[in-house]
């Protein structure tokens, strides 16, 4: 029985051939590295050099004849293989791939964060006074205070203007101002009014739009990065289409993505067209939930794996000096590895 280098927690019995239920692996064909993912910390154990000759072809087979992707980035590729799933560093060897279905992307594994707990995770704090900019305490109080009834009057998201006003009074839209330099926070009935703009042409996701929003602080109209302001979009999309209605939607929404060729293209056409959230179709809007559900996942699970790659760098020294190795890693990439 092998122990989590990190935790001490059991790992399982042995190396399985292929991916199984339970157990969560990753694996780089390129350079012949295998990772077991413990269940209890998530970090990434690498299993040592004699234990990996065996079973990487197997985990390469398995994956390439029944493997479905369900995320993916230019480095990394989550599939799911029957029961089990695994992550697969380098280009996936698929044309195509699903795995849009709403609510069903990189589910909780064992004790991982829920998916509120990691997008709370991931924004900056709000200063220690808050930032009621919204006149909680004022005269009124109420949702939005002294001026926010007659905002909300006028728009599509008046039914979700409680917990709108009491997420966005908690937390910023953004780190940063571009104008002023505070951090950013949005008057909750402005969400409607947050609008997509052109990002990097041929990009990811993360490039392929920007965001530009009224600061509450300064009364600004400011251009963000999207990776900014990601954690709060996400979060307010929850809030608005987390419903059972939304979660129907989710196949039409995927459709849509794959007709459209994918996140980046889908965001590039929202910065084009400079459409505000509160102008989008519900299920343009689902769509959009999962494209950044998708990157913001993308990211994470990338930065666990360069932390895991640079220590089994360590580990293995040169390992493509290692006799044998170059007729290993062709038997398992095939004629064009």
């Amino acid at each position: 029985m092998r122990h989590c280098a990190f935790c001490g927690d059991e790992l399982g019995e042995g190396v399985p051939d292929a991916p199984v239920s339970g157990r969560r692996h990753a694996y780089d064909p390129d350079k012949g590295r295998l990772w077991e993912i413990c269940g209890r910390c998530l970090r990434w154990n690498p299993v040592p050099l004699p234990l990996r000759w065996e079973t990487l072809e197997g985990w390469e087979r398995a994956v390439r004849d029944r493997g479905r992707v369900r995320l993916r980035s230019d480095q990394l590729a989550l599939i799911e293989v029957d029961d089990g799933e695994v992550v697969r560093v380098g280009t996936p060897p698929f044309a195509e791939w699903g795995g849009w279905r709403y609510g069903d992307r990189l589910p909780a594994f064992g004790p991982r964060p829920g998916f509120f707990r990691r997008l709370l995770l991931s924004l900056p704090p709000a200063p220690l006074e808050g930032y009621d900019p919204y006149g909680l305490t004022g005269p009124m109080g109420g949702v939005g205070g002294r001026d926010g009834p007659t905002h909300w009057l006028a728009s599509p998201f008046m039914e979700q203007a409680q917990p709108l006003t009491l997420a966005f009074a908690s937390v910023p839209f953004a780190p940063e101002c571009p104008s002023c330099g505070a951090p950013m926070p949005l008057q909750p009935w402005d969400f409607q009014d947050v609008t997509f703009r052109p990002g990097t042409e041929g990009g990811d996701s993360r490039t392929a739009a920007t965001i530009e929003a009224p600061c509450a602080h300064c009364g600004t109209r400011v251009r963000l990065p999207l990776t900014q302001a990601r954690p709060a979009l996400r979060m307010g999309l929850g809030i608005l289409d987390s419903g059972e209605e939304a979660r129907k939607l989710g196949e039409r929404a995927g459709e849509g993505l794959d007709q459209v060729g994918g996140g980046a293209a889908f965001l590039r056409g929202l910065g084009r067209i400079g459409v505000p959230l509160g102008e989008m179709r519900r299920d343009e809007r689902v769509a959009l939930g999962i494209v950044l559900d998708q990157s913001a996942e993308t990211d994470a699970l990338e930065a666990e794996w360069r932390e895991a790659e640079e220590i089994i760098a360590v580990m293995d020294g040169e390992l493509t000096e290692v006799e044998g190795f170059q007729a290993f890693r062709q038997r398992i990439l095939g004629p064009e590895g």
